[in-house]
């Protein structure tokens, strides 16, 4: 095992949290969808970003042989999806409910078993394109990591969503920017954090007051150009002022670490647990329930962990083949 980066397990423990809660409020979609959900699905955008980032840095800093690292992070990712896919398939198959693509073996191969799944569709993806991130210089990454900036911004702020939401949330051109960013920061990962270190307070301090203008500028009715480029910023700007936070700390509290090393399997279940109980509670049109958020939060995580320790105990070491914990 290599050595534990306390901003990684950070971003992933923060990111997996807000995944559920993301869940747990209403899609922008919902006629009776709330102001107030709307814009803390803005705010919460950061959320699978932050497993990019943080994917990004853990796959440059491997140092194991390139087939075996990439077989060996496919079969990590890809046993406990199929898994967690299968079980969905049976759940709507009961139902009645068809498959989202027509099929059951597309739904898999484009992760649409359930609605978070695109994840996989994309970390796959990256997994497979790795060893060509491993052949570029750290210049070569560089010009990677402006290129693909410069894509994402065009396709998420600039142009908008052209292609089908089906499409559009499994676009690489709307992803694979956070991606590289993680891998540059590995590769310059010693003097970032030489350099935060002594200037923590100022930048955390500045980059809260960012992170403020920006959310609210997301939030206001304006120019969608205007709008929807402080969006994107703010992404960048949450997961900086998550790893600047923790960047060089030598621990990491248990509490998250345990969320950073189970993230994926929460992932994975969570949604079955907070559906449980979205579908059993009163939907108020255009207003903010508080407390059925944070029941269906609480469920998503909870129960997630729950289900996660039994599997744990009863799988042994097994457990992080089978279920990705």
């Amino acid at each position: 095992m290599g050595p534990r980066f306390a901003e990684v397990d950070a971003l992933k423990a923060i990111a997996i949290v807000t995944v559920v809660l993301i869940h747990s409020i209403r899609s922008p979609f919902d006629p009776g969808v709330a102001p107030g959900e709307i814009w803390l699905g803005h705010l919460t955008r950061f959320a699978v970003p932050a497993f990019l980032v943080a994917s990004g840095f853990l796959y440059a800093g491997a140092t194991d042989s390139m087939l075996h690292r990439t077989l060996r992070r496919l079969r990590r990712i890809a046993v406990p999806y199929l898994i967690a896919s299968a079980f969905a398939q049976i759940w709507f198959a009961a139902k009645g409910v068809p498959p989202e693509t027509g099929s059951w073996v597309t739904d898999i191969l484009f992760g649409a078993s359930l609605g978070p799944y695109y994840f996989v569709f994309l970390i796959v993806g990256l997994v497979i394109a790795t060893p060509v991130f491993a052949l570029l210089s750290p210049r070569g990454i560089a010009v990677a990591t402006l290129v693909l900036l410069v894509a994402q911004w065009w396709t998420d702020a600039a142009v908008g969503y052209i292609l089908p939401f089906f499409w559009t949330v499994r676009n690489p051109l709307m992803w694979w920017a956070y991606f590289v960013v993680g891998w540059m920061i590995r590769q310059h990962h010693a003097a970032i954090v030489a350099w935060i270190v002594p200037r923590r307070r100022l930048i955390v301090a500045i980059l809260v007051g960012l992170v403020a203008c920006l959310s609210l500028a997301s939030g206001f009715e304006g120019p969608r150009l205007f709008v929807r480029s402080a969006a994107w910023a703010d992404i960048y700007a949450i997961c900086a002022l998550i790893f600047v936070s923790t960047a060089g700390r030598g621990r990491t509290s248990w509490a998250l670490q345990y969320l950073s090393e189970a993230s994926y399997s929460i992932f994975l279940v969570h949604i079955v647990f907070v559906l449980a109980v979205v579908e059993k509670l009163p939907q108020p049109f255009r207003q903010m329930d508080f407390a059925s958020i944070s029941l269906a939060w609480m469920a998503g995580l909870f129960g997630s962990l729950f289900l996660i320790a039994g599997l744990k105990a009863l799988l042994g070491r097994r457990s992080r083949d089978w279920i990705g914990a």
